[in-house]
């Protein structure tokens, strides 16, 4: 791999976990404070990520297989 395209892609890797790490860690704060969610509530947000992570390849794959090249979904799902 040539050094350029592995530092590019590094400088992406960090920007993703960076944006990540800003605003996941600090939501659960966020929601108590500003918008007084309760623990169950706040639970339930942080929850739909992970309910989302399960669910989505299922119904990316469908719609790619059925209506799509694989090549244009993935331009956009990743």
């Amino acid at each position: 791999m040539k050094s350029t395209t592995r530092a590019q892609l590094s400088v992406m890797m960090f920007l993703q976990f960076f944006i990540w790490g800003a605003w996941f860690v600090t939501l659960g704060t966020f929601l108590g404070t500003n918008l007084q969610a309760n623990g169950l509530e706040i639970a339930n947000v942080f929850s739909t990520q992970s309910w989302g992570a399960i669910i989505a390849p299922f119904i990316i794959g469908l719609i790619a297989d059925r209506f799509f090249n694989a090549e244009k979904i993935l331009e956009f799902y990743i």
